[in-house]
C-alpha cells in the first residue's frame, strides 16, 4: 500500500449516513480520510454547537462547506471530527460539529485525501 497520500472522490448514496461511511471507509482503508470539501444535501443532522448543545435539525439542508479527518479507530465517536455549514430552504446558516448521523438526501460528491497513519 502506498505511503504517499491519495486523493479520492467519493460519492454517498442516497439514505446514507456521511459519518458512519467516512468511518467504514478509514477501517477499511486503514488510513486517515481528511474531508477537503463537499456538495449536496442532506435531510438530517445532529450538530454539537459552539456553545456545547447538541441540536438534530430534520429537512433538506444544502452543504456550504464540510471539513475534517476521521481516523481508524474502535468507535465512531473517537475517530474524529466533521465541521459542516449547512444552508436551510430559508436561506438560513446552521454550523457545528457533526454527530451522526448526517444522512444524505441527494447523492453527496465529497473530495477527500486518505494518508496512512503514522505512530507518533
Amino acid at each position: 500500500m502506498s505511503s504517499a497520500p491519495i486523493t479520492h472522490i467519493i460519492e454517498i448514496d442516497v439514505g446514507v449516513d456521511l459519518s458512519n461511511a467516512l468511518f467504514e471507509l478509514a477501517q477499511h482503508r486503514g488510513r486517515s480520510i481528511s474531508v477537503l470539501n463537499g456538495r449536496g444535501m442532506v435531510e438530517k443532522v445532529t450538530l454539537r454547537q459552539a456553545t456545547g448543545r447538541i441540536v438534530t435539525h430534520q429537512g433538506k439542508f444544502s452543504i456550504i462547506s464540510i471539513s475534517g479527518t476521521i481516523i481508524p479507530s474502535s468507535t465512531l465517536e473517537s475517530a474524529g471530527e466533521l465541521e459542516v455549514n449547512l444552508s436551510t430552504p430559508a436561506f438560513e446558516v446552521i454550523r457545528g460539529i457533526v454527530i451522526s448521523p448526517l444522512v444524505a438526501s441527494s447523492p453527496l460528491i465529497l473530495t477527500v485525501v486518505s494518508s496512512p497513519i503514522t505512530a507518533v
